[in-house]
């Protein structure tokens, strides 16, 4: 009788356990043998180190050096470092400092309830010259006109050291952009005539003004004395609407705390219709800045006429003394709301005269005459809590 099947298969059981146990056997051999090649190798390359190994050199260069090259890696190793941070950062602005030493005619007004101290920058009568030849087109100055214009541009538009308003322009906005003010007011004359060389020059300046500014204009901002016939003042105002728009009702800022008004065209009697934005500005019941380019009498003493008639030789401001400024009855309504003794105004600001000028208008409003800027002046007016 031969072997059953389940004999059969449990031979076959046992021959394939037995196959399994010396395969087993057989990897455990080779891993032995695997491991100890690998110690051998490791002993031998570590004696060949030890032998081969030489004592080291002394350096080649002085502690100096020495400090100087691990410096110079340690810089450049923060130099990529910043390289890194720089390119995700923003660049740091850099403030073109001006050639031209500015002298500043500073101020300070004390305002009630103000929390914090505010700077305002005022710069007035520059009376910019730049044409220095004809041209054809609308704007342009006429040839006839040349040595008249010449003439004010040695005499009139340069500073006592030489340096003439056409080159003084671009230091002052360096100067006003290389410090932290609230604004700046231009209070009229920055140019000496209108014309197309003159508002170019002017509008560059202001387009790289890198704070807030309110230009008031004057009788020479608006002045079409050398255009021809056919350039008034009309053309003139178009050609300063290009820069900033020239609305009067834009003249004017919220400061918060306080209010800065611009009057605009103060060299003529005031509308009708500017009088009663001016009041109602004057209403709001804030503190109210003013800032005029012809200054106003002053009803506490006769100092001001005085430097009046010493550099002008004529009342050079609106007063019923004056013959060029004598105000009409609008112009009286506007005056006599500054000079009220309940009045919003607490300051007076004003250029015109060609001189520097600080005193009372009246028992509570005091007013400031800031000398030109064609002499290096920049005013400042610094406003704090009282």
């Amino acid at each position: 009788m031969g072997p059953q099947p389940d004999e059969i298969c449990n031979i076959r059981k046992i021959k394939s356990a037995m196959k399994n146990r010396d395969f087993k056997h057989i990897d455990r051999k080779n891993v032995r043998k695997c491991v100890v090649a690998i110690l051998c190798m490791i002993l031998v390359l570590c004696a060949i180190v030890l032998f081969t190994k030489k004592e080291p050199q002394q350096p080649t260069i002085d502690a100096e050096q020495e400090t100087a090259t691990s410096s110079q890696a340690h810089i450049q190793q923060s130099s990529e470092q910043g390289s890194e941070v720089t390119a995700e950062s923003e660049p740091e602005t850099v403030c073109p400092e001006p050639e031209y030493p500015f002298r500043t005619e500073e101020i300070t007004l004390m305002i009630e309830g103000i929390e914090r101290e505010y700077t305002i920058a005022w710069v007035s009568d520059l009376h910019l010259v730049s044409d220095h030849a004809p041209g054809d087109k609308l704007g342009d100055v006429h040839a006839e006109y040349l040595d008249a214009i010449e003439k004010r541009y040695e005499e009139l538009a340069v500073t006592p050291d030489g340096v003439h308003a056409q080159q003084l322009w671009a230091d002052i906005i360096k100067y006003l952009n290389c410090q932290q003010f609230d604004g700046v007011l231009f209070g009229g004359d920055i140019m000496d005539y209108c014309s197309n060389s003159n508002l170019d020059l002017i509008k560059d300046g202001l387009d790289k003004l890198n704070t807030r500014y309110m230009y008031i204009r004057a009788d020479h901002d608006y002045g079409a004395y050398y255009g021809g016939v056919f350039f008034e003042e009309t053309e003139a105002r178009e050609l300063h609407q290009t820069i900033d728009g020239d609305e009067i009702s834009h003249k004017f800022w919220d400061m918060g705390d306080f209010l800065v008004l611009g009057i605009d065209s103060s060299t003529k009697d005031m509308p009708e219709y500017y009088l009663n934005m001016v009041s109602e500005v004057l209403s709001r019941g804030k503190p109210v800045i003013l800032a005029t380019h012809v200054p106003y009498a002053s009803q506490v003493d006769d100092s001001l006429a005085a430097l009046s008639m010493q550099v002008r030789s004529t009342i050079y401001y609106w007063s019923s003394t004056s013959e060029r400024y004598n105000p009409n009855l609008v112009t009286q309504k506007y005056l006599d709301q500054v000079y009220a003794p309940d009045t919003a105004v607490v300051q007076v600001l004003a250029g015109h005269l060609h001189a520097s000028w600080d005193g009372m208008l009246s028992e509570q409003t005091p007013q400031h005459i800031f000398a030109p800027a064609f002499g290096g002046t920049i005013g400042i007016v610094h406003i704090v809590p009282k």
